[in-house]
């Protein structure tokens, strides 16, 4: 009885503290995930990451050979609410200016060849539960910054991540005006210190706490 109460006091204490998941890596003693992937796990949660780009602390999503998806999800299988996360966001993607194209090569051909505007790359976060996604915020290219989540990634069993780019746009000689392009790959987006929360107990399960806490006190009332 002591033991069941014990790990009760744990369940309930357990339940309020937040957990920052630093995706540490330990390349390449990690299982293999796919063709050029590895599966991480940092504070109970597994995630998978690309080893042409496995940095050690932080998930590396690139277009390059990089990883394009990843789902974090705690080992034990247990639902979590995910509060904040630090994304930094890099990107060569660019759209050529709205007139013609000026003489290749020249310096007005340079600046033309970047001269629209660029929305991309992203990355999505997507909150699941049992499978069917519940919540979603995409962040775009940023200075390394803290952001937070809506209240509806609250008790998901599983975080994906998605990056967003355009495909096969990479070309060495543009001429089409307000057409997107990527000179070498699109971007890159960093994802690390994913603070998430444990999900309390439900009221049912405290009531049930309550249930043999209070049996537990009758027995020992009942003996003395």
């Amino acid at each position: 009885m002591r033991l069941l109460l014990a790990a009760l006091a744990v369940c309930v204490a357990g339940a309020a503290n937040a957990l920052t998941i630093t995706f540490d890596i330990d390349f390449p003693n990690d299982p293999r995930s796919g063709f050029t992937t590895y599966q991480g796990t940092s504070q109970g949660f597994t995630f998978d990451y690309a080893a042409v780009y496995s940095f050690g602390n932080y998930i590396n999503l690139h277009d390059d050979s990089g990883v394009l998806s990843t789902t974090i999800k705690p080992v034990n299988g247990g639902r979590f609410t995910v509060q904040t996360a630090d994304i930094l966001g890099a990107s060569l993607a660019y759209t050529t200016g709205s007139g013609p194209a000026p003489a290749y090569g020249t310096a007005a051909y340079n600046q033309w060849l970047t001269g629209g505007p660029t929305t991309f790359p992203t990355v999505t976060f997507s909150g699941l539960r049992n499978g069917a996604v519940v919540a979603s915020q995409t962040f775009g290219n940023t200075p390394l910054a803290t952001f937070g989540f809506s209240s509806a990634f609250t008790a998901i069993d599983a975080l994906l991540l998605t990056y967003n780019s355009p495909s096969q746009i990479r070309h060495p000689f543009v001429t089409t005006p307000n057409t997107a392009w990527c000179s070498q790959y699109c971007g890159e987006i960093w994802v690390d210190n994913l603070v998430v929360a444990p999900v309390p107990l439900p009221a049912s399960g405290l009531l049930l706490i309550g249930a043999v806490l209070g049996l537990f006190g009758y027995r020992r009332l009942k003996t003395t």
